[in-house]
Order: C-alpha cells, then sequence, then structure tokens
C-alpha cells in the first residue's frame, strides 16, 4: 500500500512527532508498503500529498493543527484516508477544557477545574496545591504543579504565553496510569501501565528521555481496579468519538480511576507508552502501525458506505 506518513508539523510537539514519524515509517517499510514522509509545515506539503495520491495517510502528527482536526478536515475533503480520531473527536479531545466537561457531563471521574480568564481573578473552589494546564497541548508541555498563589499565578502567566485557554486542575496524588486503546466501533484496551518517575512528575523530560521513566505493565493494582480502569478508558473513547487509537493518562487515588487527559495521536517513539502496551499484549510496533492502517481503512469504508 502507498502510505503518506505525517509528521513533524508547527505545533511546540514537532521534535516528538518528528521521531514518531520515522519510527512508523520504518515500522511499515518493513511490513513491506511504500512510504512517503510528508510534512506538513513544509511549504510544498499540499502539492507533495496530491503528487503522491496515498491510499492511507498515517498521521503521526502531536498537538496543534495535526492532532485538532485541521489536517484531518483536508484529508477528508481531498479524499484520502487517514489514522485514528476524525475531525470532531480529534478537536474536542486536543481540548482539555472540552474534554473535561463532556467527561463530567457523563459522570466520568475527572479532577475538579476551573477554567481562566486572562486578566481575571483567580479563584479556586479546591485547594492548593494545584495544576496549570495550557488547554491546547499536550507532551506535558507548559503544565506547572503549583503550591502557593504566588506559583500560581506565575504559571497561569507563563500558560497564556503558550495558549489563549488555560485551566486550573485539582492536584491528585495517586498512582499515575495510562491505559491504551485500540478499535473503532467495538474496541479494546491494551495492558494498564504504571507510570514511575524519579521527581514524581510525568513531564516532557521524564515523557522522551530515556530512563526518565520506569513503565511497570501491568500496574501494581488489584485486578479488580484494573477492570475498573479500563472500564472508564473504554467509555470516555466512546463518548468522545474517538476511533483507531487513543491513550488516556489517569490519577488513581481512593480506588477512582480520574482522568488527565486524551490522547487521539500518543506518542509511537522509542519511550512511548502505547507501544510499550502493546507489546506487553503480544502486539509488535510493526504490528500496531498494521492494525491502525486497517482501522483507517475500515473507517473510510464505513464512511464511503454511508454517503453512497
Amino acid at each position: 500500500m502507498r502510505i503518506a506518513v505525517l509528521y513533524g508539523g508547527e505545533s511546540p510537539e514537532r521534535a516528538v512527532s518528528l521521531k514518531s514519524g520515522k519510527a512508523v515509517a520504518d515500522a511499515l517499510k518493513k511490513s513491506g508498503h511504500r512510504i512517503h514522509l510528508l510534512d506538513p509545515a513544509k511549504k510544498n506539503f499540499f502539492r507533495e500529498i496530491l503528487k503522491v495520491q496515498p491510499e492511507c495517510a498515517f498521521i503521526a502528527l502531536h498537538g496543534g493543527m495535526g492532532e485538532g482536526g485541521v489536517i484531518q478536515g483536508f484529508l477528508e475533503v481531498i479524499g484520502i484516508p487517514y489514522t485514528g480520531s476524525g475531525v470532531r473527536a480529534s478537536a474536542l479531545c486536543l481540548n482539555k477544557i472540552l474534554t473535561k466537561k463532556v467527561l463530567i457531563r457523563h459522570k466520568l471521574p475527572t479532577p475538579a477545574f476551573v477554567e481562566v480568564r486572562r486578566g481575571e481573578k483567580i479563584s479556586l473552589p479546591f485547594s492548593l496545591p494545584a495544576v496549570v494546564k495550557p488547554a491546547n497541548l499536550g507532551s506535558t508541555i507548559g503544565i506547572k504543579i503549583v503550591r502557593s498563589t504566588k506559583e500560581l499565578k506565575a504559571a497561569v502567566r507563563d500558560a497564556f504565553k503558550l495558549d489563549g485557554q488555560v485551566l486550573v486542575e485539582q492536584y491528585i496524588k495517586g498512582t499515575e496510569v495510562t491505559a491504551g486503546i485500540l478499535g473503532n466501533e467495538k474496541p479494546s484496551a491494551l495492558p494498564v501501565i504504571e507510570i514511575v518517575t524519579p521527581t514524581g512528575f510525568y513531564d516532557y523530560k521524564a515523557k522522551y528521555t530515556a530512563g526518565g521513566s520506569t513503565h511497570i505493565i501491568p500496574a501494581r493494582l488489584d485486578k479488580k481496579l484494573l477492570n475498573k480502569i479500563e472500564a472508564v478508558a473504554l467509555e470516555a473513547y466512546r463518548i468522545l468519538g474517538c476511533a483507531g487509537f487513543a491513550r488516556m493518562e489517569m490519577m488513581v487515588k481512593g480506588g477512582v480511576p480520574y482522568i488527565l487527559d486524551v490522547n487521539t495521536i500518543p506518542g509511537l517513539t522509542g519511550t512511548s507508552l502505547l507501544p510499550d502496551a502493546a507489546r506487553a499484549k503480544g502486539i509488535s510496533f510493526e504490528a500496531l502501525c498494521e492494525k491502525i492502517v486497517k482501522f483507517a481503512m475500515e473507517n473510510h469504508e464505513k464512511d464511503r458506505r454511508k454517503k453512497a
């Protein structure tokens, strides 16, 4: 199959995306596909993808327009099947504020939060410490744990330099886990991973530096709680309209798995969590990439039938 792997892009997560894209391209080449690596940040991108006319686009873009629905919409307009979630789910899940509102509406556990308005006084319905987050960035970019009012104001000010929307979330100290999901209409959960870091904060350095974190598979939790984590992750996946693959970041405390974030295009690098979870289930990286392409083609065919 002729596949365009889209990587790079213009978001702050460009460096991670370049690594993900190259890893995916190598894996798909080993499976016998003809691969074209294309970077949407390059001026000739639109001309190149129209010239290549891929049978499928594997989106390995993280954050920004690549993960937020823009590139998905473009590919739909020109009729190219693509991996991962559609326009609506991509846009929804990239925005942490909207995601949390949907989760709360459906009574799924997520930490309490407030949306901060630029220039307005910050009033928290919960006590410090708290977590300040730019609403539309991934890879823990711009996220800070604050323990004083002074730190809170400074972190919010810095977050607004990165994003036009900022939230402050209740800090929950517990066991950090992640649940990967694969599939379309009948998704399945991958083994739950427990994340342990030397600093206790799974930040950008811990995520993408070899040895920056330890992935414990399966997580050191009892079977009943692991089943609950998987059930919550699958329900969130369904409610948010995700497809293909995704990864839920969670903090477990008091037997409750609180959803922190939903990644519709999680990292696919050498230190990434989703490939680790797949390997624990006996799915090689090459097979994982192949499955993601298969899910993309299934979705495209289903949409084609609806329009026929």
